[in-house]
């Protein structure tokens, strides 16, 4: 699979079909596949056993009928909880799966993007363990690698010279736009910015440096049209419908 296929944009779905399903599960995921997503995006944090857990929020009160801190907890801790019933009945049942669980369930049919919620020192062994999922599953063309931390992509560029990296970039860092990207010591190919940062002028930059544009979360269809117009790679959308 070649990960830019030269479709413009792409749809990639936020956490799956997040809008229909409970986010970052294996029926949201499944569910954005069916929808006709090229992509499916998706959050890691590491539990407590170095596990990852496929989950955005560090802790568990909001997607699950649990309770705690992500990091405190193990792989089996977490599982032990609904990851559906809170959206909906239909769903109860749902768990937080693993990357590894992802992988197993949806193999090389799709492309992913990989949120990394890491920021902390301590945080640096799940990204051995994350590539290593990514090399036993012979997924490297498939996966893209992106995150807030550029301490994050720093490590994952001096662990692999293959990964795929993108920068994700807030309505709250918009300077990170024009900045020269050199500086942040890291091999990235993409930029991830709130939807919001992009303009023509935007996208000339981006393409001046040779930079794929990867804009989030945009649910609305006159922007995505927008968007689509000014020629973005790749939309993230909890409603990856065409």
């Amino acid at each position: 699979m070649r990960f830019w296929d030269g479709k413009r944009p792409q749809i990639w779905a936020h956490r799956g079909a997040s809008m229909h399903a409970p986010e970052n599960t294996l029926s949201a995921f499944r569910l954005a596949l069916e929808m006709g997503a090229d992509c499916l995006e998706l959050d890691i944090t590491p539990s407590a056993d170095g596990a990852p857990m496929v989950i955005h929020d560090p802790n568990l009160e909001r997607t699950t009928n649990g309770a705690g801190d992500v990091r405190q907890l193990s792989a089996a801790e977490i599982q032990r909880y609904d990851a559906g019933v809170k959206f909906g009945a239909k769903f109860a049942g749902e768990r937080v799966p693993t990357l590894k669980e992802v992988f197993e369930a949806f193999g090389n049919r799709t492309r992913y993007n990989i949120d990394m919620k890491t920021f902390y020192p301590e945080d640096r062994p799940i990204v051995r363990t994350v590539l290593a999922l990514i090399e036993e599953y012979r997924l490297m063309p498939n996966v893209i690698i992106s995150s807030f931390s550029l301490d994050t992509l720093r490590w994952f560029t001096e662990e692999s010279r293959h990964i795929r990296l993108g920068v994700l970039i807030s309505q709250h860092t918009p300077h990170m736009m024009r900045e020269d990207g050199r500086r942040w010591q890291v091999r990235y190919e993409a930029l991830h910015p709130n939807h919001t940062l992009v303009d023509a002028e935007a996208m000339r930059r981006a393409r001046q440096q040779r930079k794929k544009m990867v804009v989030w979360t945009v649910n609305d269809a006159e922007r995505k049209r927008e968007l689509a117009q000014l020629g973005v790679d790749a939309i993230i959308t909890d409603d990856p419908v065409r």
